[in-house]
């Protein structure tokens, strides 16, 4: 099978699912450049966060905040203020952590081409730390 019929699978297969994120869906705020990138025959979109701000109840081994185990107290893709973290922490039964994650986007690119050129775009538009990985089975992604 030649690179692009694969790369044409891959979307097909990657957009046809639903979303597996905990709030099932795309954030709002990433929604235009989600839709944008996915109508484009170079490029679709495997997971995104707009940002979001998280308090967390524990780590289950004491390394730090692993998301998988522990409980989600707040979780915002907005601003919240101190009443609404304040009123989250009552349910907490350990130490909680507050957390900050900025947008991020995965973005799967039909050649190591496309790849540069979104990269650049992310790299002009202020997303300093965005690279680019490619697989084994010449999947070209591009993290921002």
């Amino acid at each position: 099978m030649d690179h692009s019929a694969e790369f044409r699978r891959w979307k097909a297969q990657s957009l046809s699912r639903a979303d597996l994120s905990r709030k099932g869906s795309v954030d709002e705020d990433a929604a235009e450049v989600v839709e944008l990138l996915n109508s484009r025959e170079e490029f679709f979109t495997t997971s995104s966060c707009a940002g979001r701000i998280l308090l967390l109840d524990g780590s289950t081994d004491g390394s730090g905040v692993q998301k998988q185990h522990c409980c989600w107290m707040l979780v915002t893709h907005k601003p919240c203020g101190k009443d609404d973290v304040m009123a989250a922490l009552k349910g907490a039964t350990s130490n909680a952590v507050l957390k900050f994650e900025p947008f991020i986007l995965h973005v799967q690119c039909r050649t190591l081409q496309d790849a540069q050129t979104l990269h650049s775009v992310a790299i002009d538009s202020g997303f300093r730390n965005s690279g680019i990985t490619v697989g084994k089975r010449g999947k070209t992604m591009l993290v921002l």
